[in-house]
C-alpha cells in the first residue's frame, strides 16, 4: 500500500512539473506604415513556416503563438506591400540574446520595406504576452470623462 502511494505521489509530482513548463518567447510581426496595410505576411523560424497573416493593418501588430525551447537563429518574414510588390527579409538573432531569454521578439516592417528586430524581455519569470515595455499611442493621454470640456 505504501509503495503504491509513493508511486502515485511521484507520478503526480512529475505531471505537475510538466504542467508548469511555460513558453519562453513569442514572435510578433508589426506593420510600421502609418496609413497602408501589408498583406500575405508569412513568418518563418529557422526556415520553417510558423504563421501566416492575411493582412496587418497600419501601425498594428500580429501576434504569433508563444513558443517553448531555444530561440531560433534566424527569423524570416515575407510580405506584399500596398503596391503588391513582394518582399522577404531575414533577421539573425543577436549574439547578445541570452539562451534563457523570456519575452517577445518583435519584428517591424517599416514604410520603406525594411525589417527590424526588437527584443522585449518579459517582466517576470514567465512569458508575458502583453508588451509591457513598449508604450502605446494612448499612453500619457488624459482620459478622464469631462476633462476635454471647458
Amino acid at each position: 500500500m505504501i509503495k503504491c502511494a509513493a508511486i502515485f505521489l511521484g507520478l503526480l509530482l512529475l505531471a505537475s512539473g510538466c504542467a508548469t513548463n511555460h513558453a519562453n518567447y513569442q514572435v510578433n510581426v508589426g506593420n510600421g506604415n502609418p496609413q497602408l496595410p501589408v498583406q500575405n505576411v508569412q513568418l518563418m523560424l529557422d526556415g520553417k513556416m510558423q504563421n501566416t497573416f492575411k493582412v496587418i493593418a497600419p501601425n498594428k501588430m500580429a501576434a504569433g503563438k508563444p513558443k517553448k525551447g531555444t530561440l531560433p537563429a534566424s527569423l524570416t518574414v515575407s510580405w506584399q506591400d500596398p503596391e503588391g510588390e513582394s518582399h522577404e527579409k531575414t533577421v539573425r538573432i543577436d549574439a547578445t540574446t541570452r539562451p534563457d531569454f523570456t519575452g517577445q521578439l518583435v519584428l517591424q516592417i517599416s514604410e520603406n520595406n525594411n525589417l527590424s528586430l526588437t527584443e522585449v524581455p518579459s517582466n517576470g519569470t514567465e512569458l508575458s504576452t502583453m508588451p509591457w515595455n513598449m508604450p502605446e499611442s494612448w499612453e500619457g493621454a488624459v482620459s478622464i470623462p469631462g476633462m476635454d470640456e471647458i
